[in-house]
């Protein structure tokens, strides 16, 4: 599996990344959140796990800024304020687990993570529709971890905002910062480690107009999806991949 994202990929490959990036971020433009938990899964077919979850840290952080600031005005800051602590000692702590993971167990836990939240949410178990303030420590933890290691801590994020913000437009404002929050620590990082390096961001830089079309059109899907609709769309793509990245690494 190649770790540099250019020029060793063939031709499929090429085509199919950004296809996956216009799906995952229409997502984001729909719900604020998902990007990564579509993309990190099915990149990770195609290159290294490090390599996927730096190309979707630095495309987050154009659509994160873009959404955050565009519905600023909708941000629920309280909620905000309680959650983003934690989520910092959990990014630290996601940082220094995906440097030094191994390949196999790292996309095993991806697997199971992705599969369980999948199944969780198709089997239509009720969400919590209150949610104490203590939980803010702990998810926000555990979401920072995740966040780091597999770009995936939205899902956690959201499973604590959701049981705190009920208004939909609110609730992807906030969860959309808790991105940027993410994405701004985690290009720290990667900055500072040597992962992001010249050839990926060559690689970003050729994505970010299937992020941006991506981005428009969820931000359109907004007003007709329900995000209980989105969420189960979501979920059943987490299924297939949690299965087929189980078989590899079993394999």
């Amino acid at each position: 599996m190649p770790s540099l994202p250019l020029p060793d990929l063939p031709l499929a490959l090429l085509i199919a990344i950004p296809l996956i990036v216009l799906a995952g971020y229409t997502i984001f433009g729909a719900t604020g959140f998902g990007s990564a938990i579509v993309c990190v899964p099915l990149l990770a077919h195609m290159v290294s796990l490090t390599t996927a979850v730096a190309t979707m840290t630095s495309l987050d952080f154009f659509a994160a800024n873009h959404t955050a600031w565009h519905h600023r005005h909708s941000i629920a800051w309280h909620e905000f304020k309680r959650i983003a602590p934690a989520a910092v000692v959990g990014i630290a702590l996601g940082g220094t687990l995906l440097l030094n993971l191994p390949p196999a167990p790292a996309l095993l836990a991806l697997a199971i993570f992705v599969g369980v939240y999948g199944v969780y949410v198709l089997s239509g178990a009720p969400r919590p529709q209150h949610a104490p303030g203590w939980l803010a420590l702990p998810l926000g933890v555990v979401g920072g971890v995740f966040s780091c290691l597999f770009g995936t801590g939205g899902p956690i994020y959201v499973v604590f905002l959701s049981a705190r913000i009920h208004d939909k437009g609110a609730l992807r404002a906030t969860a959309a910062l808790m991105v940027v929050l993410s994405v701004w620590l985690r290009l720290a990082i990667f900055i500072a480690t040597g992962v992001l390096h010249a050839p990926l961001l060559f690689l970003v830089a050729l994505l970010l107009p299937a992020m941006a079309v991506g981005v428009w059109l969820g931000h359109k899907l907004h007003r007709r999806l329900s995000s209980a609709g989105v969420l189960r769309l979501i979920a059943g793509l987490l299924v297939v991949n949690a299965v087929t990245l189980l078989v590899r690494v079993l394999a």
